[in-house]
């Protein structure tokens, strides 16, 4: 199944963004000063629309967890499990506002991130942050590209090159120099909004791609794609060329060595996973709705917790 014309893509892409707009009356407003906060241990609000985990990466520098949700940033010692908030701010022109909660963060490079999202507080800069940089952590930002106009929902970086979806425009993004200009922009399967995507090791025009419900190849950068299957809440990791990932919103954990043609359940976890963080082949950590953090040494058949919040 290819896309359909140039205009039918455009139309759903039109009513992905009026989606996207009811999402975003709900997202991002969290006051990190209230009763419940960060103190109670609790990272994630219940209350508060999905999606609960936003970002799940690895710092290579402190090796600490950096975990973004519907109620702020968080990095999180692996060995000794303490939790710290990191209480952001992105400056856009002369205006600087907190940002955290609702974040798109992955790492770029030794001591570098790249993120996208929405301010904590509404008015003094655009809803849509674009593409943000941060050299110290998260604790400022800048904007690099598209404030106003760019809402990214997943980064990845592999062969060279900044993938992203935006759920402002439901296309996909590619960018070779980190996202200060876009070499390549494709339309999402269909215009719907994609929960999480993942590009072959070996190729970097091979992507697969899922929406809430069904899971999308492509073999040409996006340009036409072939839906391959389905599955509720699909999250997706793709660390080897025959080594992709699937966990699923029951907990099943399943394995492709194909490229998403064919599937075999390897292991299951308790709760619903959100992020993956492949770290090789075999080894990968999981994050679930509430903040817990699960790792596999053995390519998803044992899971074990690294964190519980």
């Amino acid at each position: 199944m290819h896309l359909a014309s140039s205009r039918v893509r455009r139309a759903l892409a039109a009513g992905a963004l009026a989606l996207t707009a009811v999402a975003l009356a709900g997202c991002g407003q969290g006051d990190d000063s209230r009763p419940g906060g960060a103190a109670s241990g609790r990272l994630v609000d219940p209350a508060k629309p999905p999606p609960f985990i936003n970002a799940l990466d690895v710092d290579p520098v402190t090796r600490e967890f950096l975990l973004t949700t519907n109620r702020g940033f968080f990095r999180i010692g692996q060995q000794s499990g303490e939790v710290t908030r990191v209480r952001g701010t992105v400056r856009a022109g002369a205006r600087s506002v907190p940002v955290g909660a609702f974040l798109e963060v992955a790492v770029a490079g030794s001591g570098r991130l790249v993120g996208s999202g929405h301010p904590d507080r509404e008015g003094a800069v655009p809803a849509y942050l674009g593409v943000m940089a941060s050299a110290d952590g998260g604790r400022t930002w800048r904007v690099l590209s598209r404030l106003g106009r760019a809402d990214l929902h997943a980064i990845v970086f592999k062969h060279d090159r900044m993938y992203a979806t935006d759920a402002v425009t439901g296309t996909l993004l590619v960018s070779r120099d980190a996202g200060r200009t876009f070499t390549g922009e494709q339309y999402t399967p269909n215009g719907v909004p994609i929960d999480g995507f993942e590009v072959d090791p070996g190729d970097p025009r091979r992507i697969v791609a899922a929406s809430d419900a069904e899971l999308y190849r492509s073999a040409n950068g996006g340009a036409a794609w072939e839906r391959i299957g389905q599955g509720s809440g699909i999250r997706l990791a793709w660390p080897a060329r025959d080594a992709l990932f699937r966990a699923l919103k029951d907990g099943s954990v399943q394995r492709s060595s194909d490229g998403g043609t064919s599937w075999a359940t390897t292991g299951r976890v308790e709760g619903e996973p959100y992020r993956f963080k492949a770290v090789s082949r075999d080894e990968l950590y999981l994050a679930l709705g509430d903040g817990t953090i699960l790792h596999t040494r053995d390519g998803a058949r044992t899971w074990e917790e690294a964190f519980r919040p």
